[in-house]
């Protein structure tokens, strides 16, 4: 019975552990979808922004750090008059004075510092920076995920039709030597298949050369190097549709486009960073106490044994307000102002720069998406005609009236007409997921739902 029962566990093991090894060979098929989710929590950017956000909330931190209460542990040298010396006459340093030693720890506490408050501010302002910064890597990794999944999509449905075609080519030649050994083609078919089989072997291969590199393309837009994985490549049966017109997009691209959203943040910190630096020319004023042990004279060399004398130390307490104002400074506080001026109006530029450049891409894409859309409906009927002018071309041969060049011609308007098609299927949507970026919203929120 017991050998029984570990035969059985033995089998299920066997069938468990060669499953397994079959799941982890397999490939996966994954849609766009998968491939952002992937991307997100695999994408060294992604990783990236999420640390300069740490960085940020650490920065915060050490701002806010100014307005608590700041104790240190110290052993400091303190000078003291001599007791013969404190007559209220002109004390000379070293002459009436003797150098002794304080240990104990010391407490500082910032009364007022005219730059802290806009630090702070500074620095919170920073913190959400880089959540817009962290939000546009995340749109721009998306948008390039898109483009190069459709450019492989592209590429997957050029190499299937190369492949029809090449498969046509071998069964056209098989059928060319059958007629040609009947007596009712010449030779000549036969050598004009044989060439246009090999044509289409090569233009097969470069497709699926094409289809590998937009592949990895793919891949690395993803942040992976894996290679076991199958993409399936969303069969469009409609396009979808922009809801909103040129103006509306504008609208709707001014208050969400990450780079516009970034700079008018980036104008708010340079606006608090310039009253940050005129704040300089203010005094700052600290309290300080201190807690601890003094000895009031160091001994010398021949007697430095003696300061480890616990009888030379006494309790000692000091306490007082350090007030510090800038009277002469070469120029460094001004020379700080006018770096951040420079840097407010760069900033001002950089927003009319980004503004024309969104509105020039927003509407070169969107007239490229008005182009394609009619290219697609063109692509459609040419499809249809080519089709039933090959279907002619191919009666007319099979009854001895069409040359293999007309067989030929009309196979390859075929084929064009296809691929007129899914280029312009798929740079439609590439456009689409450009104005998207553009417009700063999912492609759910700006379309119609089907």
């Amino acid at each position: 019975m017991q050998r029984g029962v570990v035969f059985l566990f033995s089998i299920i093991y066997i069938l468990y552990a060669g499953s397994f090894t079959l799941m982890k060979g397999q490939s996966r098929d994954v849609s766009l979808e998968e491939c952002i989710n992937i991307a997100l929590q695999h994408h060294p950017g992604i990783k990236t922004s999420a640390e300069d956000e740490n960085s940020a909330v650490a920065q915060y931190k050490v701002a806010r750090s100014r307005k608590r209460l700041q104790v240190y542990l110290g052993l400091n040298t303190v000078e003291y008059l001599k007791p013969e010396a404190s007559q209220g006459k002109f004390n000379v340093p070293g002459q009436d004075t003797t150098i002794g030693l304080f240990v104990g720890p010391t407490a500082t506490y910032n009364l007022y510092d005219p730059k802290r408050s806009e630090a702070v501010e500074v620095a919170r302002l920073s913190i959400d920076l880089s959540k817009l910064k962290a939000v546009k890597v995340k749109s721009s990794i998306i948008n390039s995920i898109k483009k190069a999944y459709y450019t492989y999509g592209l590429a997957r449905e050029t190499s299937l039709l190369r492949e029809e075609l090449m498969k046509k080519f071998e069964a056209k030649l098989k059928r060319a030597r059958v007629l040609f050994r009947l007596g009712q083609r010449p030779i000549l078919d036969v050598s004009k298949s044989e060439v246009d089989l090999e044509a289409s072997k090569l233009e097969y291969e470069r497709a699926k050369n094409q289809e590998n590199l937009s592949k990895s393309n793919l891949l690395s837009s993803m942040g992976i190097v894996q290679e076991d994985i199958a993409f399936s490549p969303t069969a469009f049966e409609e396009l979808p549709e922009l809801k909103y017109n040129l103006k509306e997009l504008y609208n709707l691209s001014e208050n969400n486009y990450p780079d516009l959203k970034i700079v008018r943040l980036q104008k708010d910190i340079g606006r608090t960073s310039i009253s940050m630096e005129k704040s300089a020319y203010y005094p700052s004023v600290d309290l300080t106490a201190s807690l601890g042990f003094e000895n009031k004279q160091i001994q010398g060399k021949d007697n430095f044994s003696d300061n480890y004398n616990k009888s030379n130390w006494n309790p000692a307490f000091h306490a007082g307000i350090t007030a510090q104002v800038p009277l002469y400074t070469g120029g460094g506080i001004s020379g700080k102002i006018d770096v951040a001026l420079a840097d407010y109006n760069k900033i001002l530029y950089q927003e009319q720069e980004i503004m024309i450049n969104m509105r020039s891409l927003l509407k070169s894409y969107y007239q490229e998406m008005v182009v394609l859309k009619r290219q697609l409906e063109i692509a459609r009927l040419s499809i249809t005609n080519a089709e039933n002018h090959l279907k002619l071309a191919q009666k007319s041969y099979d009854n001895g009236l069409g040359s293999q060049l007309e067989m030929q011609d009309a196979e390859l308007s075929v084929l064009n007409a296809q691929m007129s098609f899914i280029k312009a299927k798929y740079e439609y949507m590439i456009a689409l997921a450009n104005l998207s970026h553009v417009v700063g919203l999912g492609e759910d929120k700006i379309c119609l739902k089907k």
